[in-house]
This record gives C-alpha cells, structure tokens and sequence, in this order.
C-alpha cells in the first residue's frame, strides 16, 4: 500500500485533530455543561421537594381533621352533667376524656413535628433555587465565552474539512475506510513508523516476526494501540 498520500492526508487531519480537541477541551464548555448539570440537578430536586411539601401538607391537613374531630368528641364529654350520673358512668366518662385527651397531644405533637419537617423542605426549597439561579447565570456566561471562541475557530475548522474532503477523491478506499474508523474510536495519529524495534505510537516493543512482516508488507496494525505501523 502507498502510503504516501494518505500520510499527506494525516498531517492536514492533525490541524483538524487540534482544532477539534481544543473545542472539547475548552474551560468554558466544560464549565458550561458542568453549570448546565447543576441546574438541571438543582430543577430535579426542586420538583421532589415540591411533592414532598404537598405531601405533607395533606398529611398535616388530615390530622387537623381528626384534631377537630378529637376536640369535638372531647367537648361534648366535657358538658355533661355528672350530677346525674352514676359511678360507673362517670368512670367510662373520665376514661374515655383521659383517652381523647391523649389522642389530642398526640395529634398535637404530630402537628408540630410535620411542620417543622414542612419547614426544612421550604428552606432546603430555597437554597435549591438559589443553586439553580446561580448555575443558570453562570452557564449563561460560560456558554456566551464559548460560542465567541468556537466562531472564531469554526471558518478554520471548516476550511480543513473542505480540504480533506478534497484529498479523500486521490486515496484508496480502504485505507481510508481504515483510516476514519480508527480516527472515529479516537485513535490517533492512525499510521505511524515503525521505530526501529517499537510501535511509533505506543512505543511497545514488537516481536522479530512482527518486524518482518511490517518491512515486507509496508504496514501492518499494532496489536496493542491497533494504530497502523508503516515502514518507509
């Protein structure tokens, strides 16, 4: 295989390589997603809190119901005459007001632990949308950093392609088959030589026989970083 042309075609797809690295590597794009996870996140937290808060105020509105409930049967055993009554009536009376006098703490104590619980959520609530507003302003910022760069590199970026896809019409077809899947699984430079006993690319030694076939053949794809090791 000549690889003459497609080595030609290699070193102009490094600028392109560069170029393409730079936009994934750039501060402010990661920022930007990294602020753009965080609201999302802090949005999320802000709908799970919201049902936890609607929760509890259907419980605590159940309560108040058995509360009134609990008050009403009280008070109507609190306005009986005990005058006319008997013993034993007035025995089950001071039970049974005993009884809904503890229900109605209990429901009371209930109240005040739900809404101490309703007021951690309001004030987690609040802290969540201030996570959410701080990261939306702060993406807004990144990405407007990062939208300035990449039109200053895109004019460049598009020539490469431009050019490439104008070399690609004088190369073979399978070496450039080849060539974009290695490129696609990031593997890169894709051809590289053979230096004298190791791989150009990942530097690890090749056997005897390896070394033949690569000097015979002219290439041949490294077992260990599947880069394609020419010989010239």
């Amino acid at each position: 295989m000549d690889i003459t042309k497609i080595l030609d075609y290699q070193k102009l797809d490094t600028e392109l390589f560069k170029l393409e690295k730079a936009i994934r590597d750039n501060n402010h794009r990661k920022t930007a997603n990294e602020m753009l996870k965080r609201a999302n996140d802090a949005q999320t937290r802000s709908v799970q809190l919201e049902n936890n808060a609607k929760e509890l105020v259907e419980r605590i509105n159940k309560i108040k119901e058995q509360f009134e409930v609990q008050n009403k049967m009280l008070n109507q055993v609190l306005v009986k005459d005990v005058d006319n009554m008997d013993e034993k009536e007035v025995e089950n009376m001071l039970v049974l007001k005993d009884k809904l006098m503890h229900n109605s703490n209990i429901l009371d104590k209930s109240l005040s632990q739900l809404a101490e619980k309703v007021k951690l959520v309001i004030d987690e609530y609040q802290k969540v949308g201030k996570i959410y507003s701080d990261a939306r302003n702060k993406y807004s910022v990144s990405k407007a950093s990062y939208d300035k760069e990449l039109a200053e590199i895109e004019p460049k970026k598009k020539e490469l392609e431009s050019s490439l896809k104008s070399q690609e019409k004088g190369l073979e077809k399978d070496a450039l088959e080849k060539y974009k899947k290695l490129r696609q699984d990031n593997i890169f430079p894709v051809f590289v030589p053979l230096r004298e006993h190791s791989c150009g690319g990942c530097n690890m030694e090749l056997p005897i026989a390896t070394i033949s076939k690569i000097k015979e053949s002219g290439s041949i794809q490294c077992e260990h970083c599947h880069r394609i090791i020419y010989f010239k």
